[in-house]
C-alpha cells in the first residue's frame, strides 16, 4: 500500500505518532522544537516505512513553510 502524499507535524515524539500516522496514513512525521524519537520509535517507523525527520522550528512556523509550499493537507 502506497502512503498518502501528506506529512504529520507534532511536537510529540514518543512511539504513539508512528500509530497515529500509520492510520491516517501519513508518509512522513515532522518532529519539532528539538523533540527527538527514542530508538523504539525509529525502528517502528522505519518498519512502517514511515519517514521522521526533525527540526528545531516550532510546529506553528513548520505549518507556515508548509502551507507556503502549497503544502496544505
Amino acid at each position: 500500500m502506497q502512503k498518502v502524499n501528506t506529512s504529520g507535524v507534532t511536537l510529540q515524539a514518543h512511539l504513539n505518532i508512528v500509530a497515529v500516522a500509520s492510520l491516517l496514513d501519513v508518509a512522513a512525521v515532522i518532529i519539532t522544537e528539538n523533540a527527538k524519537p527514542d530508538a523504539a520509535t525509529i525502528a517502528k517507523a522505519n518498519e512502517q516505512g514511515m519517514i521522521l525527520l526533525s527540526t528545531s522550528m516550532p510546529s506553528f512556523e513548520v505549518d507556515g513553510k508548509l502551507w507556503e509550499m502549497g503544502i496544505r493537507s
